[in-house]
């Protein structure tokens, strides 16, 4: 796991935290969700993932429940990226796209 994760974690853990959980999100991101009934917590935990190396920090207050989700984002250094612009450029250059709807053949 890295190192931004296992801080932000361990920080959280010194709050009235609900859940903690973690996901792989789309392209390789990585993702730490972390709920809270509490504003003042939710604020400190943010502000703290801010100061660390996180993508993107983002608070969604969640009304019916009453509480924080706060969405840490790092990208995954370890994944390979199969859709990168180039690749694909690369690809359609040698196989042209065939699209039925707009008439190409």
């Amino acid at each position: 796991m890295q190192e931004e994760r296992k801080k932000i974690i361990r920080y959280a853990l010194n709050f009235n935290i609900l859940d903690v959980a973690t996901y792989s999100g789309y392209k390789g991101d990585l993702i730490v969700k972390i709920t809270t009934k509490e504003r003042d917590s939710a604020i400190a935990i943010r502000k703290f993932a801010l100061d660390l190396d996180i993508k993107e920090v983002v608070i969604k207050q969640n009304m019916d429940m009453r509480s924080f989700e706060i969405f840490c984002v790092t990208p995954d250094v370890e994944v390979y990226h199969l859709k990168t612009d180039d690749l694909l450029e690369e690809v359609h250059s040698e196989h042209p796209v065939k699209d039925v709807w707009n008439g190409s053949k």
